[in-house]
C-alpha cells in the first residue's frame, strides 16, 4: 500500500477542486491510501469539497490557513509547521500538492523529511500584488519537488521560462467523462429548464465556472447584448459565483437583458445542469485544460471557447468546436448565431466532442498515468533528480 499525503486549498469548488475530486473518486484505493490535508479558512463552514470527501469515505485533516480574517504575517510558517508534523507522523511515501499555497507550505516540509514531492500546476492568475508574490514564491519552491504535473503544454512552457528543469515536468492533461444515459440527459434538460422557466424549444447558450475576471464572463454578456441587433434571440445561462457577480449583474441590467441572461449562483453539481444548454461557451482569458469544457464535450454539447492556454490542444477549430480570440465578444456572438442557423454543424460538433474526450481525455487513462507516477516516485525512480 502506497500512502500519499494529498494537500490542497479547496476554498471554492472550481476546476482544480474538480480535478482532485475526479482523481480521489477513481484512484485504486486498494493500492493507494490517500490522506487529504485540506488548507481551510477556520471561520467558514466545510467547503463542498470536504463534504464530497466524506461521501466518498475519506478521512482527512483540516489545517487552518490563518487565525484571523485580517493580516496574519505568520500564516505560512504556521501552516508549514502543521503540515510538517502531519507528514512526520503519517509514514507517507509521497506528498502531492495542488496550488501555490499548498506548494509553498507543503513541499519544503516534505523535502526536509525526505519524502518525494509531486505538484500539480493548474496555472497562474495574477490579479493582485499578493498573488504575484505567491506565484513567484511558488515557482521557487517548485524546485524542491521531485516531479511537476502541468495540466497543459502552455503551463509547462511558463514553468520552464521561470527556470524550472523541463525534464522534471510532465504534461498531464485533465480528464472528464459522462455516465449520463441519453434518457437521463433529456430528463435533466427538461427538469433544469423548467426550474428556470426556460422553454423546451428555446435556444440556450451558457457558461459554468467561477465568476472572476480571468474567466471572461463579461465578454459572453457583451455577446448576448448583440442579440438586440439581430432577429434571432437566445437565452444565456451563467452558472457559478465569484467576485465578479455584482459587476456582471449590473452589466445585464444596463443592457436590458434581465429576461435573457440568467444567473444560477453556485451549483454543487454543475454537471447536472449542463444538459440544459444547447451550446457551452468558455470565454476565458487564461486556462489550463478546463474541466468544464471537457465535461460539456463528454456530454455531446457543442462548444465555443477562447484560444488560450491548453484549450487549442483540446479543440480543433471547426472540427469539434469553435475557437475564438480571447476578449472578442463579437466573435463569440457570431459563432453562436452560426450554430443557431446550422443544426447539422451542432450535431457534428456533438459527435466529435464526445470522441475527443473518450479517446484523449478519459478518466481511466488519466488516473492510471498519475498512479504510475506514484509508483515510480515511491520506488525511488525519480528520487535523485531534485538533489
Amino acid at each position: 500500500m502506497i500512502r500519499v499525503a494529498y494537500i490542497l486549498t479547496p476554498i471554492t469548488f472550481g476546476g482544480s477542486e474538480k480535478v482532485s475530486l475526479n482523481f480521489l473518486r477513481h484512484v485504486n484505493r486498494e493500492r493507494y491510501e490517500i490522506f487529504p490535508i485540506l488548507l481551510v479558512r477556520p471561520w467558514e463552514n466545510d467547503p463542498y469539497f470536504a463534504c464530497e470527501l466524506r461521501r466518498c469515505g475519506y478521512h482527512f485533516e483540516r489545517v487552518p490557513v490563518a487565525v484571523r480574517r485580517d493580516a496574519d504575517p505568520f500564516r505560512v510558517p504556521r501552516v508549514a509547521g502543521r503540515i510538517f508534523a502531519l507528514l512526520r507522523e503519517g509514514s507517507f511515501h509521497l506528498a502531492h500538492t495542488h496550488g501555490y499555497f499548498a506548494d509553498i507550505c507543503g513541499l519544503p516540509a516534505a523535502r526536509l523529511l525526505g519524502i518525494p514531492g509531486i505538484s500539480t500546476c493548474h496555472g497562474y492568475i495574477s490579479n493582485g500584488g499578493n498573488l504575484k508574490l505567491y506565484n513567484m514564491l511558488d515557482k521557487i519552491v517548485l524546485r524542491l519537488c521531485t516531479r511537476i504535473m502541468a495540466v497543459s503544454e502552455g503551463i509547462r512552457g511558463d514553468l520552464m521560462i521561470s527556470g524550472l528543469d523541463g525534464g522534471r515536468i510532465d504534461v498531464v492533461h485533465n480528464a472528464a467523462g459522462s455516465t449520463l444515459k441519453e434518457e437521463d440527459f433529456h430528463r435533466l434538460r427538461l427538469e433544469k429548464r423548467s426550474s428556470l422557466s426556460i422553454g423546451a424549444d428555446e435556444f440556450v447558450a451558457g457558461f459554468a465556472g467561477r465568476l472572476s475576471q480571468e474567466k471572461g464572463a463579461r465578454y459572453l454578456i457583451e455577446a448576448a447584448s448583440e442579440m438586440k441587433h439581430h432577429g434571432k434571440r437566445y437565452k444565456l445561462l451563467i452558472m457559478g459565483d465569484g467576485p465578479e457577480k455584482e459587476c456582471l449583474s449590473s452589466m445585464v441590467k444596463k443592457a436590458g437583458l434581465d429576461r435573457d441572461v440568467l444567473f444560477t449562483g453556485f451549483l454543487e453539481n454543475s454537471e447536472e445542469w449542463l444538459p440544459a444548454l444547447d451550446i457551452f461557451v468558455l470565454p476565458s482569458l487564461t486556462e489550463g485544460t478546463p474541466m468544464a469544457l471537457l465535461e460539456a464535450m463528454a456530454m455531446g454539447i457543442p462548444v465555443i471557447a477562447s484560444a488560450v492556454g491548453g484549450v487549442p490542444d483540446v479543440i480543433e477549430d471547426g472540427i469539434n468546436g469553435f475557437l475564438v480570440p480571447p476578449g472578442e465578444s463579437r466573435a463569440i456572438h457570431e459563432r453562436i448565431m452560426l450554430l443557431i442557423d446550422k443544426p447539422d454543424q451542432m450535431k457534428r460538433f456533438s459527435r466529435a466532442g464526445k470522441e475527443t474526450v473518450n479517446s484523449r481525455y478519459n478518466v481511466r487513462d488519466w488516473c492510471r498515468r498519475i498512479e504510475q507516477m506514484y509508483d515510480s516516485l515511491a520506488e525511488g525512480g525519480y528520487r535523485g533528480m531534485h538533489a
